[in-house]
């Protein structure tokens, strides 16, 4: 409430106080936030009156305006009306108690109720609902709404209730005062509350303490009697004062500075000290000279303060960003992107004992993944990250490549960076409780490069990543440097993997034959088609040389289905030769274990070259039927098309018994290893060569031993009972045109590694007690 007289304003104003948390006064109840939003109102009403007695002069500023409109900010929408009844409330009953007319009471109630609404208002529909003050744009809305827009309204409706006093002065004499005076409550109070949900410019603590004992000793001395030439100047000395606090603290500073501005000021006019005090003071423009000067204040104030936290959010926007593009999200390490950066800087200026990189890789953290969910391999990633930040010196460099590799960039000798990697191992080997309970043990595999000569760093880089690659091969949970032997590997397979490509469409990859013999008829058993590649540059290039790398880069389907073409091509061409078609082998890679359409791929390439299932043999490697889990209906398919099956190099993987006795196997293959040593001082591999041609007999499955290259061998395995005998002793791998010069057409093998009579009758009496095996299906 306010009341005015024709000498000056002799005012009682009212406001409230806001709680310390007002900011959660949704929790609070309705009854509870009315009484003290009125409470509060009361409290600051009698402060106003005391701040006031000295003389008839009046407030400057119309502070339950500002704060009105605060907590309309604040509080929920659904809440307004609480407040508005609080506010109600307290001016009511203040002005009834204070003795002032029903009729004007009415009129400064309904002032003080809709002003503050119809600023809240404007601001939720100009998209500023919180009164921000930052951006400039966002103060452009709050002045609109709150500090011009509301108080119009407010002066427009309380003018009316002040003019009805007895005494009073017309409506236009009393308007623009009522108008500035609600205007500069806005501006005073409202930011004073609004500000601290904005940000924080951090500053140092000296400067935010002198800058406090400025803000109560400037205005005072600015608004003190001093004489008339210092009365004129010294109240412009807070402008800068108040620049100062924009520009180092925003606009929380500037809240804080206009405010106790504000106060001091009119502490020293309603005491008639100061220029304000006597300026105009015979023609009553005391008080609407004050409220210019510190509206002009305060409005430039702000205004500055919005530019420079706006700034303060772009560089912080921009900084983020660099963060961002810089650093893993996740771990909080520094990315791909930075770790360029970071090996570049290192190899620029090695040390004296050269650059050291390992790349680190979680072994089987798919499983983690797919098994209990990617939330639990971001908490495992987290903790390997730290674990392995523990690991190393505050100078090394430790980034997240991406999924789960990390890069650890040290320097150093070799000696000390190969140290460092089984700490590393060991730390992220330490079981780990998860957050939902579950308990499981990390290992990790790291490969490692080092270079003391100004490597590049993506050929480090690619380095420690063969290194890795390597470690893998030979067992997780392990390390391995990159040395010369590995980067000619490494050279090699790059080599390999860029004219694979070429070689598969310029048809350079072709396929040699080597036959299998029955050692008790010396009857052909079958050819087993073998790949080879002839370089138009480089030459022959060992199958050992590139089939791993096509498996690895998924291209062995096509060989397969290139070595079937062109073999069952052979088969066909060799039938119109010999009068039948001579079986014929093929490898299978593991890779296509678990493709289903590979029977069906069979099938088709069967009836295109018109050849019959059962003359087709399909060899499988022990070791590829002992990692795949599901390998069944695959073979099965095969099966049941015709096309009989063999176990290959048996002996050298870890098959179950119960995969060879379950499974309607056709042939089994010993791996020349055991071919090689037999006939050794321990007779080692004699006892599991014969373990295992007994095994196979016993369930049926006839027998051939690879690698066979001396008459020696051969009487061995004939002894031993051996079905089937391949190798160097009858013939090296030749073409299709070549394999078949030493068959006859009754199947006989005629060629190198005959055995003379007496030993071909010894071989037929040890086998007379033996199923029979047939060459031809």
């Amino acid at each position: 409430m306010r009341v005015t007289s024709i000498n000056g304003f002799d005012a009682c104003e009212a406001s409230f106080g806001v709680p310390s948390q007002t900011r959660r006064s949704d929790q609070v109840s309705g009854p509870v936030l009315l009484l003290g939003v009125a409470a509060g109102y009361l409290a600051l009403a009698q402060f106003v009156v005391w701040l006031n007695d000295p003389v008839s002069v009046g407030a400057s500023f119309w502070p339950a305006a500002g704060l009105s409109l605060a907590l309309l900010v604040l509080v929920h929408p659904s809440r307004w009306g609480w407040v508005l009844a609080g506010v109600a409330l307290a001016e009511f009953g203040g002005d009834l108690a204070h003795g002032y007319p029903l009729d004007a009471t009415l009129w400064w109630t309904a002032s003080n109720c809709i002003e503050p609404l119809v600023g809240a208002a404007l601001l939720r529909v100009w998209a500023n609902p919180g009164g921000s003050l930052v951006p400039v744009r966002q103060f452009r809305r709050f002045f609109g709404a709150a500090v011009v827009a509301g108080p119009l309204v407010g002066a427009s409706i309380g003018s009316i209730g002040t003019t009805l006093m007895p005494g009073n002065a017309g409506i236009w004499e009393v308007w623009p005062k009522y108008f500035v005076g609600d205007a500069l409550g806005v501006l005073v109070v409202a930011p004073l509350l609004l500000c601290w949900k904005e940000q924080r410019i951090e500053r140092h603590l000296a400067e935010t303490v002198a800058l406090g004992v400025a803000l109560l000793a400037m205005p005072v001395v600015a608004f003190h009697t001093w004489g008339d030439v210092w009365d004129s100047a010294l109240p412009y000395l807070i402008l800068p004062l108040l620049m100062w606090t924009a520009l180092r603290h925003g606009c929380r500073g500037a809240a804080l500075g206009v405010f106790a501005t504000t106060q001091i000021a009119n502490w020293f006019t309603s005491a008639g000290d100061g220029l304000f005090a006597s300026t105009g003071a015979a023609n009553g423009h005391t008080i609407i000279l004050l409220q210019i000067f510190l509206v002009i204040t305060a409005v430039s104030t702000f205004v500055l303060a919005a530019l420079v936290e706006d700034l303060v959010d772009r560089t912080e926007v921009e900084t983020r960003l660099q963060q961002l593009a810089s650093t893993d999200d996740l771990t909080g390490l520094p990315n791909r992107t930075s770790l360029a950066v970071g090996i570049s800087e290192r190899i620029a200026s090695p040390s004296s004992q050269g650059v050291g990189l390992c790349v680190c890789d979680l072994d089987y953290f798919k499983v983690i993944n797919d098994g209990l969910g990617h939330p639990a391999g971001d908490e495992v990633l987290v903790e390997v990250a730290r674990r392995i930040r523990s690991c190393v010196l505050a100078r090394d460099l430790v980034a997240r490549l991406g999924g789960d590799e990390f890069v650890i960039v040290t320097d150093g000798s070799s000696a000390s960076v190969e140290a460092l990697a089984p700490r590393v191992i060991a730390a992220v080997a330490v079981p780990m409780t998860l957050s939902d309970g579950t308990k499981l043990t990390p290992s990790i595999t790291i490969g490692i490069a080092h270079s003391n000569h100004g490597k590049d760093p993506s050929t480090l880089l690619r380095d420690a990543d063969a290194a890795l690659f390597r470690a893998k091969e030979l067992g997780r949970g392990r390390f391995h440097r990159f040395d010369d032997q590995l980067r000619l590997q490494v050279v090699d397979r790059l080599f390999i993997q860029t004219e694979l490509r070429d070689a598969l469409a310029n048809d350079d990859l072709y396929c040699v034959y080597q036959p299998e013999i029955i050692i008790a008829t010396g009857e052909l058993f079958s050819f087993e088609a073998l790949s080879r590649w002839a370089h138009p540059t480089q030459g022959q290039i060992s199958p050992d040389r590139f089939i791993p790398v096509m498996e690895d880069i998924g291209a062995a389907g096509e060989l397969f289905t290139h070595v079937l073409t062109e073999t069952l091509t052979a088969q066909a061409q060799w039938a119109k030769l010999l009068g039948f078609h001579p079986a014929v082998a093929v490898n299978l890679s593991a890779r296509q274990l678990a493709d289903d359409d590979l029977p069906g791929a069979v099938a088709i390439a069967l009836t295109r070259a018109g050849c019959p299932a059962q003359s087709l043999w399909i060899e499988v490697t022990e070791s590829a039927l002992a990692a795949k889990a599901t390998t069944s209906n695959v073979l099965l398919a095969l099966h049941d098309l015709g096309v009989r099956l063999a176990i290959d190099d048996f002996g050298t993987g870890w098959s179950s018994m119960a995969r060879l006795a379950g499974f309607p196997w056709d042939l089994l293959k010993i791996d020349q290893s055991f071919v090689q040593a037999l006939g050794g001082p321990n007779q080692y591999a004699d006892h599991v060569v014969s373990s295992t041609i007994a095994l196979a007999h016993a369930l049926g499955i006839p027998t051939t031993a690879e690698g066979v290259e001396t008459t020696g061998q051969l009487d061995r395995l004939a002894q031993l009972g051996c079905d089937n005998a391949q190798g160097y002793l009858f013939a090296r791998p030749s073409t299709a045109r070549e394999a078949i010069t030493h068959i006859t057409a009754d199947a006989q093998w005629t060629g190198p590694g005959t055995p003379t009579l007496a030993t071909w009758r010894r071989m037929q009496t040890s086998a007379s007690k033996r199923p029979r095996l047939t060459a031809r299906p």
